[in-house]
């Protein structure tokens, strides 16, 4: 029994060591006028739930909702400790981004997890720099933020607001509205990196169908650009993390990561 629960403990923390996305999820992503659903924040691994957050007041530096012509603060809306974070509702059809930045968490991992974990997450480019300057075997020091968007479509009107740029420091955008596209169609997308296009960094796209998970992987290319198969109905999670050395008001924190998000449905 005691090897058991041993070997059961460990399965779970080899688990949860890497379920690190957090994203966006709506009880009902096509809801009709006036009908609510709940917007949740989740955290796991390729849509894979591990636990439900609730809105964080002090985490949450933006929170808002693009409509086709306004733009909302929602955070007098959002009760901190509460979950779902949002009960979301529209009087009028449309297309609907809801765009959330939190600031930065810390994190110290020693350096084969840290390897580890760049690995997992395509960022063997900070694996070569810290070869290059002979820190494979320190530890990582790292303060990371997130940028979660989502698509919720209402009624029957597709509206601009899906390819709209929020601005956020790292913004994965989908410069087609996804709701206007079947299984089997494709999707193109752009990331941007402080107002740039960020090129060559790799782009998980993941699908929950049902009981059924998939995942697709991408690099950009020199525009920032890439496209994504929607081989499947169901909830569809665009993510990326970028990396970079910390070089301003650090502290003891050697590296920064930016980490965006993109959830939508797909019928």
């Amino acid at each position: 029994m005691r090897i058991l629960l041993a070997i059961t403990v460990l399965c779970i923390l080899n688990i949860s060591a890497f379920a690190h996305e957090y994203w966006f999820e709506c009880d009902n992503f096509f809801p009709r006028v006036n009908e609510r659903t709940d917007l949740r924040l989740f955290v796991g691994s390729a849509l894979k739930k591990e636990e439900e957050r609730t809105f964080q007041a002090s985490k949450t530096d933006s929170f808002q909702m693009f409509s086709a012509s306004e733009v909302f603060d929602v955070r007098p809306l959002a009760e901190d400790g509460r979950s779902p974070i949002l009960k979301f509702a529209s009087d009028h059809a449309g297309t609907f981004l809801m765009s959330m930045e939190r600031n930065w968490s810390y994190i110290k991992l020693d350096a084969d997890k840290f390897e580890e974990y760049l690995r997992e997450d395509g960022m063997e480019y900070i694996i070569a720099e810290r070869k290059r300057f002979g820190e494979s075997a320190k530890e990582g020091r790292e303060r990371y933020s997130r940028y979660l968007k989502t698509l919720i479509q209402v009624g029957d009107s597709r509206t601009g607001s899906a390819k709209t740029r929020v601005g956020s420091k790292i913004e994965i955008v989908s410069l087609e509205n996804p709701y206007s596209k079947k299984v089997g169609d494709n999707l193109k997308l752009q990331v941007y990196f402080s107002g740039f296009p960020l090129a060559d960094r790799a782009v998980v796209a993941d699908n929950r169908d049902g009981e059924n998970y998939s995942s697709q992987k991408f690099l950009t290319d020199k525009d920032g650009r890439f496209t994504v198969k929607l081989t499947n109905k169901g909830v569809w999670l665009i993510r990326l993390v970028h990396m970079q050395r910390c070089v301003k008001n650090c502290g003891d924190v050697d590296w920064e990561s930016f980490w965006g998000a993109l959830s939508f449905g797909l019928k």
